[in-house]
């Protein structure tokens, strides 16, 4: 059986960066294509070059940007800009296994994982989700994956809720939530100042109070200590989800009135969270 190599040493940043934008096209071409009206790799858009661009039949816009190497966040800011200025949504993609992230990303849940500023950044950008595509290299052979996103809360230990600094490097230490992406079809949509594209995967934390609410009123209704309540529903998804997402996803259930809680239970999840 064949041993896998390492990561990223083993091909040329060139090499992975044009194969996920081989991948990026194909897919959404295929996925699109009753709806795209041109597309294109490396196109021009004044005087920057675009990894992939698609135009579709409702007028909108994309330009899909592969990220390998490094990359500080004011440069996202500022590519980013410049393509919203003509009017084109951005998608950012991420090579899981590359020297851009902070430690290597995977379709998988994790707890206490390196995450670069620029990946934390990309992540309140998009409203809590970074793609993120991965490549492996075997003696016999190269596969490389679909694309899939990573939702990032805070790590359960307090020490972690900081930036962490080093001669080289500065990086946040959070748990790690995968979503798998339901459809390749794009999204465009107008987040945080900025016009975005995206799949049409759900948000991770709309998720997990859907499923909370199935829970609470298939197995929990009867419950009335809340305490004891809330034990049970982190007790539930807390292998997947980990504790704070979960108090997060409370307080918005009771914020919507869809479950009651009392206001001193509340007080205390808040406390708990923002102290």
């Amino acid at each position: 059986m064949s041993n896998p190599l390492a990561p990223y040493h083993t091909k040329s940043e060139s090499f992975c960066h044009k194969a996920i934008k081989r991948l990026m096209y194909g897919y959404i071409s295929e996925n699109n294509k009753k709806s795209i009206i041109e597309k294109s790799l490396e196109k021009y858009i004044a005087t920057r070059r675009a990894d992939v661009y698609f135009r579709f039949t409702s007028g909108y816009e994309i330009v899909v940007e592969v990220q390998n190497s490094k990359i500080s966040v004011k440069e996202i800011i500022n590519r980013t800009e410049f393509y919203n200025k003509a009017g084109i949504f951005i998608m950012w993609i991420l090579y899981g296994n590359g020297p851009c992230v902070a430690s290597p990303k995977f379709p998988e849940d994790n707890k206490n994982i390196k995450i670069s500023i620029m990946e934390n950044f990309l992540h309140r950008m998009y409203g809590g989700r970074v793609y993120y595509v991965n490549i492996n290299f075997y003696e016999d052979k190269t596969t490389i994956s679909i694309p899939f996103a990573l939702h990032f809360s805070p790590s359960s230990k307090k020490k972690n809720h900081k930036l962490f600094q080093t001669r080289y490097e500065n990086y946040y230490i959070k748990n790690v939530n995968f979503t798998k992406i339901p459809s390749w079809n794009i999204l465009c949509v107008n987040f945080n100042g900025y016009k975005l594209a995206r799949f049409y995967d759900k948000n991770i934390k709309r998720v997990l109070k859907s499923l909370i609410l199935d829970y609470y009123y298939t197995n929990l209704k009867s419950v009335r200590s809340n305490k004891k309540l809330i034990n049970l529903i982190i007790n539930q998804f807390i292998q997947k989800y980990g504790k704070f997402l979960i108090l997060k996803a409370i307080l918005e259930l009771s914020k919507e009135k869809k479950i009651e809680f009392s206001q001193i239970i509340i007080s205390k999840i808040k406390k708990k969270l923002y102290k």
